[in-house]
């Protein structure tokens, strides 16, 4: 048996032609336990044994180390030579690759280092009373709302607001506040812009970065930057995301951004939800209207599985 059938096998037909599709975007919606995983692996192989791409030209990106491994195990039993050079990576690692190799066009020393969650908490405590904070720093626990001011930066980052920007926010709030109310909840919120604003200045003069950065300073990266984008999008001319679902906000800007004219962008995503009705239900990922997908392309489903049925075929929208 040939090395190409021996990718192929076992797949039912819906599976064979998402390994084997040729190029241009590609969304997978289907349920848990699909193959949308196995299908991922399966492509790199069938890409690389059919010499579509050399390994080097392929980047598969998911959310865990755990899920890298796994995957990084199974392409390893279907092409056990050269595929080392295919990067199978988290969205933060790779990013964090990015930064490494041009992160001095954004400033960033050489040899920054990434916070940790506790870091990122000492790091705040240590600096505590250089923050413009009043009624998030009370006397008598000056420490308490750490954590909460952290998580709110880590969200904000999520969603690519950088300081500036919220800060804009809660000035409007409170430029039109009717009441009492709304007026003290938009100076609060102001309090938190500034913080936010300092964290970012004290983090960025200490050589710092945190794991939001991997993401939204690579956007920064390819916004200010676009002859580094260009590069990249020639050296990976094909990348693979799986649980596409999962994206935040400031990690589906950056798969979109990466699409060329002509991308080539297989994706698999998981369906929140699977109706037997004629409507199908996937997570907001795929349906926020905010989120366009910028090219059209191909969707369908690899499969199913005992505990659902079919998914259903949605198309991959473009912008309007």
């Amino acid at each position: 048996m040939s090395s190409i059938e021996e990718i192929l096998k076992d797949l039912n037909p819906e599976q064979r032609e998402a390994v084997t599709h040729g190029e241009g975007p590609l969304l997978i919606i289907a349920g848990a336990g699909t193959g949308k995983t196995l299908v991922i692996t399966r492509r790199i192989a069938h890409l690389i044994a059919t010499k579509k791409a050399k390994p080097r030209e392929i980047l598969a990106l998911t959310f865990t180390e755990k899920a890298a491994e796994e995957m990084e195990e199974r392409v390893d039993l279907l092409v056990p030579y050269g595929y080392v050079d295919t990067w199978i990576s988290t969205f933060h690692a790779f990013g964090d690759y990015i930064l490494r190799e041009y992160g001095l066009e954004l400033g960033l020393p050489p040899n920054y280092k990434v916070l940790t969650r506790p870091e990122q908490f000492i790091f705040f405590q240590e600096n505590l009373f250089q923050f413009p904070l009043e009624d998030y720093r009370p006397l008598s626990d000056p420490t308490r709302y750490i954590h909460a001011i952290l998580t709110l930066i880590s969200r904000a980052k999520d969603e690519n607001v950088n300081p500036e920007e919220f800060l804009s926010y809660s000035q409007e709030r409170l430029a039109s506040a009717s009441s009492e109310e709304e007026r003290r909840e938009a100076r609060v919120e102001m309090e938190v812009a500034r913080t936010y604003h300092a964290y970012e200045d004290l983090k960025t003069k200490a050589g710092f970065i945190d794991f939001g950065d991997q993401v939204v300073l690579l956007l920064e990266l390819f916004k200010t930057r676009p002859h580094i984008l260009l590069k990249l999008q020639d050296e990976f001319r094909f990348i693979l995301v799986d649980e596409f679902q999962d994206t935040n906000f400031a990690q589906f800007q950056w798969v979109n951004s990466w699409l060329p004219e002509t991308g080539i962008l297989p994706l698999s995503g998981m369906m929140t939800s699977l109706s037997t009705s004629s409507e199908a239900h996937p997570s907001a990922t795929f349906l926020d209207s905010k989120r366009p997908i910028r090219i059209p392309g191909k969707s369908f489903s690899p499969g199913t599985t005992a505990r659902h049925e079919p998914s259903w075929i949605l198309p991959i929208n473009s912008s309007e």
